[in-house]
């Protein structure tokens, strides 16, 4: 029954191929958060010295449930320093490691119930008691070691790693490219001034003002490239509060890696 089913849902996938119609679907180069992710890891890897994440872990902010198998931290952004986001871990009954992050006391709040359609059930937090001891070796951080499994989190730069009988499974922010872009307002631009310079020959000059300098063009790039508006065919999307994405990278084992953005993989 099984291979019936999957031989009748390839037959339809087959015959729909001809009414595909490429103009109608994006590409990277024509979406503004899918450019900034792969500029990101292209600056990334042209850097011309080492790349460090800009969010880092304050561990004086750790809290735990009463069995330890969750926890909540702030996480902080070197390049804003005022915009602070939340992280969670749930080690769940199955031994799986669910971890989320999101912006706090932001302008606006994600969406977030994509668990409530996508789940048959909420997932079940482990009962037995977890303890966490923190290590100390090139970075600092804390551990958990339950089973066969040990969940390092690192907390600067922020960094999480899961370990399976000794051997790394999954790396969250290893490269450094974790980025959550926060909402923001528009700022207004500012107008250029003119001046007026007259040379030993007696000729006019016009100077005009230099742009400002954006301290976190190292990480985020110089333009604001999609941030507020995008047009697409004949539809335009506006938007007021910026752009809201998250680039996460995530390595696997030792030869697989994938930078990912909801929806659209950048690397």
């Amino acid at each position: 029954m099984v291979g019936f089913l999957l031989g009748s849902i390839l037959s339809g996938a087959a015959l729909s191929v001809y009414g595909f119609k490429a103009h109608d679907f994006k590409t990277c180069s024509q979406s503004g958060f899918c450019r900034r992710g792969r500029a990101l890891a292209k600056r990334a890897t042209e850097a011309s010295g080492p790349w460090v994440s800009p969010y880092s872990l304050d561990p004086e902010t750790l809290s735990f449930s009463p069995s330890k198998s969750s926890l909540t931290a702030r996480i902080r952004s070197s390049l804003y320093p005022d915009i602070h986001f939340e992280l969670q871990v749930h080690i769940l009954e199955n031994g799986v490691a669910r971890v989320r992050m999101d912006e706090i006391n932001g302008l606006r709040k994600r969406y977030d119930e994509a668990a409530s359609w996508a789940l048959i059930s909420e997932p079940i937090l482990r009962k037995s008691r977890l303890e966490w001891v923190e290590f100390r070796k090139k970075i600092s951080g804390i551990k958990a070691i339950y089973d066969d499994v040990e969940l390092q989190i690192s907390y600067n730069p922020f960094k999480v790693t899961l370990l399976r009988k000794g051997r790394q499974e999954v790396v969250l922010n290893g490269r450094g490219l974790l980025h959550m872009e926060h909402f923001r307002t528009k700022a207004e631009p500012e107008p250029v001034n003119e001046t007026e310079n007259t040379s030993t020959e007696g000729e006019g000059q016009t100077v005009l003002d230099e742009k400002p300098v954006k301290p976190s063009a190292w990480f985020e790039g110089e333009d604001e490239d999609g941030y507020w508006e995008e047009t697409f065919l004949s539809w335009t999307d506006s938007k007021p509060k910026g752009d809201k994405p998250h680039a996460s990278l995530f390595s696997y084992g030792v030869s697989y890696r994938i930078i990912y953005r909801p929806g659209v993989p950048v690397s």
